[in-house]
């Protein structure tokens, strides 16, 4: 590598030898034409240079104006569908109220009826009830009472005669 750059700076100096000995002008005027083409080059850079910080300041003003009338339109557009989503809910809402409304109504009249039915068929029940508790209190009462003529041939129960003879 060191080898490749050697021969290109040699070839640069042997270059530079030839062209000082074949120019037509002499060294004085070879450096003040040399100078005053770097200067006009210098005075274009710095023109461009000028040139270019103005079209860039100019640029971005026109991007920044575009862009603050992309923001408002894009607000703008975003106020209107957000209105457009609102009336849009308040429509179906006046629409689905009826019905949750009536919907509720049928429920409650259901609900009432269903109530009324419980509580007759509880007051049919205790009257049931009632009559049947009243029914088998008089045959069990007759059941329990001995005939005396029964009572006095049975024979003591074996726990009767234990309490007997505890006493």
């Amino acid at each position: 590598m060191s080898n490749k750059l050697g021969i290109f700076l040699a070839g640069g100096v042997a270059g530079a030898a030839v062209a000082l000995l074949c120019a037509p002008r002499t060294g004085q005027e070879a450096r003040t034409l040399v100078a005053e083409k770097v200067n006009a080059a210098w005075g274009q850079a710095q023109n461009i240079g000028a040139d270019a910080g103005s079209n860039a300041q100019h640029a971005y003003q026109n991007v920044a104006a575009r862009g603050q009338e992309v923001v408002s339109n894009v607000q703008a557009r975003g106020q209107e569908v957000a209105g457009q989503a609102a009336a849009r809910v308040q429509e179906v809402a006046a629409k689905v109220k009826p019905s949750f409304t009536q919907d509720n109504d049928e429920l409650r009249e259901k609900i009432e009826a269903a109530r009324q039915r419980i509580a007759n068929q509880v007051a049919k029940n205790a009257e049931e009830s009632g009559e049947a508790a009243e029914a088998p209190v008089e045959v069990a009462a007759e059941a329990v009472e001995p005939e005396p003529a029964a009572a006095a041939d049975a024979e003591p129960a074996p726990a009767a005669e234990e309490k007997a003879e505890e006493e």
